[in-house]
């Protein structure tokens, strides 16, 4: 895949790797364990990280992964959704809406916090974003 420039949606971090997981995954894959009658999703992301740590350590499960993973759990176990319905929820791109809401309390979250401290919010230089002029 990676010959191909082809990635993983949900796999791969920055920061994080084998040595150094993120802590929200470790939590939500705890979470899980204990109270998800079924697991199916997160095994099968999981049996691809084992594969992918292989190839480099940072190719671990990301938030966002470990997030769709557990959702299509959920929507599996409850009985509430048929198959034909979860798939459509895949295909129109329903878990993107639940990834750009969490970004967006997150970027609340730090304007707050740099209000709180009393700092400026970082502004990256325009002629660097800017994609065109």
């Amino acid at each position: 895949m990676k010959r191909a420039g082809v990635r993983i949606p949900g796999i791969g971090h920055r920061i994080k790797s084998a040595d150094n997981l993120d802590k929200r995954v470790i939590l939500m894959k705890d979470y899980a364990e204990k109270n998800f009658p079924s697991r199916r999703y997160l095994e099968f992301v999981l049996s691809v990280e084992k594969v992918t740590l292989q190839k480099a350590a940072n190719l671990v499960l990301n938030v966002d992964g470990c997030i769709a993973a557990l959702f299509l759990d959920l929507m599996e176990s409850s009985a509430s959704f048929s198959k034909e319905e979860q798939d459509e929820i895949v295909e129109i791109g329903y878990l993107n809406g639940l990834f750009v809401l969490a970004r967006t309390v997150g970027l609340i979250g730090h304007t707050l916090d740099q209000k709180r401290l009393k700092q400026p919010l970082y502004r990256h230089p325009w002629d660097d974003v800017m994609y065109w002029q």
